[in-house]
């Protein structure tokens, strides 16, 4: 057993004196100019496939051996990363937890604490207790997610970075910072926690430790687009009034909108009006096969595409009870040809913006169908006028039903009216004094 500690010793001995050329993986390097660094094999081919300079910046060390966390093995530190070479363990290489080691080294706690009031247009961590929204949410969830950077280890604060007072969020492995004169989606970068912390960073300043280890919500200066209505797990019908703000007003005084079922199955999508960084909205969607919709609404930067902010709500489906349809023409018991137009009103927009017309003789076979499309305010009563060519019926009784069925066959409401339909009419009886 001691032979074997020996031996041990002096493989690490001589791995350290190897100079860190010798430690890169065999395969073609590539060398940064900027930085006189140069990176190969494993760690080269993360940097590439991951985001490359954007996500990592150049490199600023070789190739060396260092002792993390108790384990030991060939890392490489870049301006906002430090990568880790875990191959050995079957691992591949990894980002290192350079959020949490920055804040360690200035002594500000970040271990778990009590998980608050959810924030509307948020996302909260239990793992750790903090807060996700907007813009930095958006980024997160687009980005990689837990993988690329980690669970949130503080909610957005406000930093002075390089002499400028920016917003910022720590996570696990990285520093999130808003830049609000940068166009989207160069307005959130990384940190150079990297270099910060190799090179040296700003002074060391260890904040207090607050007085309670739950601290009130955070106030959002990212973009942020607050939903107020619904709520989480709210019971909706369709239309559904979506109600609420955003924390700026939108590039294009819009957001879009989209409806889904959990299976990504999409149920509607589109854009409305922001005013004054306020919206409300009605908004109608096919009904989901089963209970649940996910409503996701996002600002978009209309020069580049990219999704500056967003929110998710997942609420419940149910057919609304609030529908009524009322025909006013023809009335009942009138004579109509085989051409009828057919007028009336709904209580609220239909549920798929169109209504089913159905003609039934008597015996209550079908004899004419036709779905019409309605034109209207999503969540406002609507008035219909919709032109019919029957079959000549010969002046026989026929029944003429408006619906309103959504999409998995829900009956939302119906109205109907008796009339005499063809061009065969019985003869009209002589009235007194009339000529023979």
């Amino acid at each position: 057993m001691r032979g074997l500690r020996v031996l041990l010793f002096v493989v690490v001995v001589v791995l350290s004196a190897l100079p860190s050329a010798n430690l890169q993986a065999q395969g073609e390097q590539r060398c940064f100019r900027e930085t006189g660094q140069c990176i190969s094999g494993a760690i080269r081919r993360y940097w590439e496939q991951n985001g490359a300079l954007a996500v990592f910046g150049f490199p600023i060390s070789p190739l060396r051996l260092e002792t993390i966390e108790n384990w030991t093995g060939p890392v490489q530190w870049f301006e906002r990363d430090r990568l880790e070479d875990h191959s050995a363990e079957g691992q591949g290489v990894l980002a290192g937890r350079l959020g949490v080691e920055y804040l360690a080294r200035q002594g500000r706690p970040w271990q778990f604490r009590p998980p608050g009031e959810p924030l509307p247009g948020c996302r909260l961590f239990p793992e750790t207790g903090y807060y996700l929204c907007g813009g930095f949410r958006a980024h997160w969830e687009r980005n990689g997610g837990l993988a690329r950077f980690g669970f949130p280890i503080t909610d957005e604060i406000t930093e002075v970075i390089e002499g400028r007072t920016l917003a910022v969020q720590y996570f696990e492995r990285r520093r999130m910072e808003y830049h609000p004169q940068n166009r989207p989606p160069f307005d959130i970068l990384l940190g150079l926690l990297g270099r910060e912390l190799l090179l040296g960073g700003p002074p060391i300043a260890p904040t207090p430790v607050p007085p309670t280890p739950t601290p009130a919500p955070p106030t959002p200066i990212v973009p942020q687009i607050l939903l107020d209505e619904p709520t989480e797990g709210a019971v909706v019908s369709s239309p559904v009034r979506l109600s609420g703000r955003t924390s700026r007003a939108p590039a294009d005084n819009r957001l879009f909108f989209r409806f889904t079922e959990p299976n990504g199955a999409e149920l509607a999508r589109g854009t409305f009006p922001v005013l004054d960084q306020r919206f409300s909205q009605y908004v109608a969607y096919t009904a989901p096969v089963g209970n649940t919709v996910i409503i996701e609404l996002s600002e978009v930067d209309p020069r580049t595409g990219t999704v500056v902010a967003s929110t998710r709500r997942s609420v419940r489906y149910a057919p609304t009870t609030a529908q009524q349809i009322t025909i006013e023409q023809p009335v009942d018991g009138s004579r109509v040809g085989t051409a009828v137009q057919l007028r009336g009103r709904t209580a609220i927009f239909p549920s798929e913006g169109d209504l089913y017309i159905t003609a039934f003789d008597t015996r209550g076979t079908v004899v004419y169908t036709v779905i019409a499309t309605v034109r209207g305010i999503p969540g406002q009563a609507v008035d219909f006028v919709i032109d019919l060519n029957l079959p000549d019926q010969g002046g026989r009784l026929v029944t003429i039903e408006v619906a309103d069925i959504n999409a998995r066959g829900d009956l939302l409401a119906r109205a109907t009216v008796n009339v005499f339909a063809g061009t065969a009419y019985p003869a009209p009886r002589a009235s007194a004094g009339s000529a023979p």
